[in-house]
């Protein structure tokens, strides 16, 4: 009878070691959800690199990639869950988070939207911009909101101090265009439209008044990962191994050109090639870090962005928002260096 017994009970501990083991081995082989959006910024070449060189499935990782296809449909897969790691800007976690949507912490950040406060020659010192026309997007879009923000930053009123000139697009290159016929006295303009004016010369006629670094700016981009929290206190170990993707992504970017090149042309098709090679030496030394730390500068102004519209993000704090620990860990380890 005790031998039965021992069989027995050798039977159940076997059986339920064997359950457990399948259970982890099930969580592991879960696809981790991936919702990205927009679907490209060049800030964003890390990830792609990671993706399409394989180098998220050498660091053990299955991975499903969800595009939701608009900033509606974003705010909507963040609130119902349907993702684990998203990659958007920061203001689309806080919006998330601000509206009870799942909690979301920020546990990195490849880039933003380079960005320089481009005048006329004629102007030397912020105070030369008062009483001059100064371009900007619509009134309450988001390249308004940062021209206003800039402007305040160089120590102006942007209402008192110039006059705006609205656009009805959003491009900065209309902007620049507006500059260069002396409709304006300055504006604030991306990476592509300072290409265009050095590609064409016109940009010996203008100054670099304040840089994206100088006025504290960091927008945008697409480029901030947002975690679950659930997500993370059960897969930990599967973030890092995603961040680890990351790191690796941005030494591919800087040690492999042409796979960067290639990555960036099938993702802007029509572009001129020497436009690509601009942002990608642009990117790759001024914006794109060796270490993908939270940008914490960069959530402080999303909060911002998202409180003149959702109340309750007023309240919020960046440093509560992110989360280093991952990313210190792996520098630590020497898994990011």
């Amino acid at each position: 009878m005790r031998a039965s017994n021992s069989k027995r009970l050798l039977f159940m501990l076997t059986l339920v070691q064997g359950l457990l083991a399948c259970a982890s081995t099930s969580a592991q082989s879960e696809a981790i959800r991936i919702v990205y959006y927009p679907p490209w910024n060049i800030s964003k070449l890390p990830l792609y690199l990671a993706r399409d060189t394989g180098i998220f499935e050498r660091n053990g990782l299955t991975l499903s990639w969800i595009n939701p296809g608009s900033n509606e449909k974003l705010l909507a897969s963040m609130k119902s869950g349907e993702g684990d790691i998203f990659v958007v800007s920061s203001n689309h976690a806080i919006q998330n988070n601000a509206s009870g949507g799942p909690p979301l912490t920020i546990v990195a950040n490849s880039g933003y939207n380079y960005s320089v406060f481009l005048v006329d020659l004629a102007i030397t010192q912020p105070e030369d911009l008062k009483g001059k026309k100064i371009g900007t997007g619509e009134p309450g879009s988001t390249p308004d909101r940062l021209t206003r923000l800039a402007l305040r930053k160089l120590g102006l009123d942007p209402d008192r101090d110039v006059t705006l000139v609205h656009s009805t697009d959003a491009r900065s290159a209309d902007r620049a265009t507006a500059l260069t016929s002396g409709q304006l006295s300055g504006t604030l303009i991306t990476a592509e439209a300072m290409y265009d004016l050095e590609k064409t010369g016109q940009i010996k006629s203008f100054r670099t008044l304040a840089d994206h670094k100088r006025l504290n700016i960091y927008a945008g981009g697409g480029a901030d990962y947002a975690i679950s929290v659930a997500f993370l206190k059960k897969r930990r170990q599967e973030a890092k191994s995603f961040l680890i993707g990351i790191c690796e992504g941005i030494a591919v970017a800087r040690q492999n050109k042409p796979k960067a090149l290639e990555i960036m042309t099938k993702s802007e098709r029509g572009r001129d090639p020497g436009a690509l090679d601009y942002l990608y030496r642009l990117y790759t030394t001024e914006v794109i870090p060796a270490r993908p730390y939270p940008k914490v500068e960069g959530v402080e102004l999303g909060i911002q962005m998202v409180a003149s519209t959702v109340p309750s993000a007023r309240a919020m704090k960046a440093q509560e928002l992110v989360d280093v620990t991952l990313m210190e860990e792996l520098v630590k380890e020497g898994r990011c260096n």
